[in-house]
């Protein structure tokens, strides 16, 4: 019963540390998706290119529809431009940050606006030249 007791006071210190030890890491993940989420809330293009990695793309699944779209870099910046997408503030609530050594991310999060859909965002991003881009958007409407 003490090792039972030993070994998983253990484990929850190493998993305390570990958590704490992503702490500067989150935070840059976090400042480069408010940057990303903000630029389309404002429809700024020009914000949001330098955001968006090289492949980008967005998973689209429209869950009254029962379909998914997926659009690449050019086109989710011309839907952005053109006010397709975005142009109002979302207020974002981050569920989970899993990092795949120290330049991949994952990042849950659920996007939610008076009178708009509620958006559930799956995001992968990618650390590459010392900066944090958003690779890609998995993201589902809420009806």
């Amino acid at each position: 019963m003490k090792k039972s007791i030993v070994t998983l006071l253990l484990l929850v210190s190493l998993s305390c540390s570990s958590q704490t030890q992503n702490t500067p890491l989150e935070k840059e993940v976090k400042t480069a998706l408010n940057a990303y989420i903000h630029a389309g809330d404002v429809n700024d293009v020009s914000a949001l290119k330098p955001l968006l990695n090289d492949h980008f793309r967005v998973a689209l699944f429209d869950s009254k529809k029962k379909i998914t779209s997926i659009l690449d870099k050019k086109t989710y910046s011309t839907f952005i431009e053109e006010k397709k997408f975005g142009g109002y503030p979302r207020t974002s609530s981050y569920h989970s940050i899993l990092f795949i050594d120290k330049n991949m991310a994952t990042v849950q999060v659920t996007l939610t606006s008076p009178g708009k859909p509620t958006l559930k965002n799956f995001y992968t991003l990618v650390k590459e030249h010392g900066k944090w881009n958003v690779l890609q958007d998995f993201v589902t409407l809420i009806k």
